[in-house]
């Protein structure tokens, strides 16, 4: 019983230990240059939130990662963006972004990377975990991606508020509604 009990306290560490080695680290920089925004549309007119590309200044993060026939499999990458740093050209529609968001109990949004299939050599599907106000839901969809002096991710992403239970905030009595729909329109320039 003893041996049975040893055996299983050695796999129980080692075989754990294994499977972690397979996974490559690597530190990435989102340089300056890049821009991500979410755009959207009301009975009336449309609007854009930009993201502040100075706070992608020298911000890097871990990327944990296995590389298997053409599709990288992450695990533990996660990307913080402060709902803070998105302006929208106008402090009344910030204020109204920042209560769509729920930004005073949840200030961040967190992107997971979770898998990039390569389909062809631009052209790859990612699967990312968007978590906005609490909610977190996967998506998976297309990106383009060049590799030249910095690695680039190029996409859009449309999306849903209701699938993380936001309510778009109403103007005038209602006459203003903005469209459960919203765009999330991304150009990450990457150094490795």
């Amino acid at each position: 019983m003893k041996t049975y009990f040893l055996l299983f306290l050695t796999l129980f560490f080692t075989i754990p230990g294994i499977a972690q080695t397979d996974f490559e680290t690597r530190e990435i920089t989102i340089l300056p240059n890049s821009n991500l925004s979410i755009s959207g549309t009301t009975n009336i007119n449309d609007f854009e939130c930009d993201f502040n590309p100075l706070y992608f200044k020298n911000e890097s993060f871990k990327v944990h990662y296995i590389d298997k026939a053409r599709s990288l499999i992450f695990k533990n990458s996660i990307l913080t963006l402060e709902n803070q740093n998105f302006d929208c050209g106008h402090r009344k529609i910030n204020n109204d972004f920042h209560k769509l968001l729920k930004t005073e109990k949840y200030p961040e949004i967190f992107l997971k990377i979770k898998k990039i299939d390569l389909n062809r050599e631009e052209e790859a599907t990612v699967t990312l975990s968007f978590t906005i106000a609490g909610i977190e839901n996967d998506y998976r969809f297309p990106i383009e991606i060049t590799w030249e002096n910095q690695v680039r991710f190029k996409g859009k992403l449309d999306l849903n508020i209701k699938d993380f239970n936001l309510e778009a905030p109403t103007k005038i009595f209602g006459l203003i509604v903005i469209d459960e729909e919203i765009e999330i329109d991304f150009n990450l320039n990457i150094q490795t």
